[in-house]
């Protein structure tokens, strides 16, 4: 299979996908060792649905659900080919940093599936609009968590550590993509990422207001004129979207790829 992955509509799909199977894959690290088992079942099923998405999203790209190539598409490239923001391949910490990345990051995914619903190409339409409905069930488990952490004192002050840990990466997940300009022109995606900034900026700084932690927010996200938005210069050095990541991805890398390395060409 010959697949360009630097076209817009390739360089789009592995984004999605990439946040999405790296998100779950660290989701999958609370399996077993959640503060309970309500929340070891929670974070499983998280986990699974994220990979699960990500599949999809490769399934498109590839034109088919030949598993060999989703595979190939998912577990055999190298690290610096993947698209994903640096925050999903942070490990996840404590309990509290992993609920604010999780809410911080699954209310951006709502937006960008909201937008991407009307998208010109259909395949992306279509399952941007039904990935859109399940993402309701990880922002209601998102939301309810952070106002229960925000009722108690000591639960509050964490949860403030972990946003204050996640907000500056999380301003990341709206990196401009390489070739977004010919994306938005063909109608890949119906707008830029820096409006999607705008929409969930707004969102996220009233629900902080709401539970009181507006000072966890950091101030490179200023209000101007036509709303949210960052300094001119905040991506001009590369991140994620361009294949720049941590030394926290290259262990999740490695432990994520193992058994595909190990046993290539492996039916499971």
């Amino acid at each position: 299979m010959d697949l360009d992955l630097t076209a817009p509509r390739s360089l789009l799909l592995l984004t999605l996908a990439d946040d999405e199977l790296v998100t779950g894959h660290r989701h999958s690290h609370w399996t077993g060792v959640a503060p309970s088992l309500e929340e070891d079942l929670a974070f499983s099923t998280l986990a699974q649905d994220e990979i699960n998405h990500a599949d999809v999203w490769l399934q498109i790209l590839v034109g088919s659900n030949d598993r060999d190539a989703v595979d190939a598409l998912a577990l055999g490239r190298k690290p610096d080919e993947y698209r994903h923001a640096v925050l999903c391949e942070r490990p996840p910490l404590d309990f509290a940093y992993t609920l604010a990345r999780q809410w911080l990051y699954d209310h951006f995914d709502a937006i960008r599936l909201g937008q991407l619903a009307d998208s010109t190409d259909a395949d992306i339409a279509a399952v941007a609009t039904k990935l859109l409905h399940e993402e309701r069930y990880h922002l209601e488990h998102a939301d309810s968590w952070v106002r229960r952490f925000s009722g108690d004192d000591t639960a509050r002050e964490k949860l403030a550590v972990g946003l204050r840990a996640v907000w500056p990466e999380a301003l990341w997940l709206f990196e401009p993509l390489p070739r977004e300009d010919e994306m938005v022109a063909d109608g890949l995606m119906p707008t830029f990422t820096a409006s999607w900034l705008v929409r969930w900026a707004e969102l996220m700084v009233a629900m902080h207001d709401e539970i009181g932690l507006a000072d966890t927010i950091p101030t490179d996200l200023t209000m101007s004129g036509d709303g949210w938005v960052l300094p001119d210069d905040f991506f001009a050095t590369p991140g994620g979207r361009r294949g720049v990541h941590t030394e926290d991805w290259t262990s999740a890398w490695e432990e994520m790829t193992h058994l595909h390395r190990a046993h290539p060409g492996a039916q499971w």
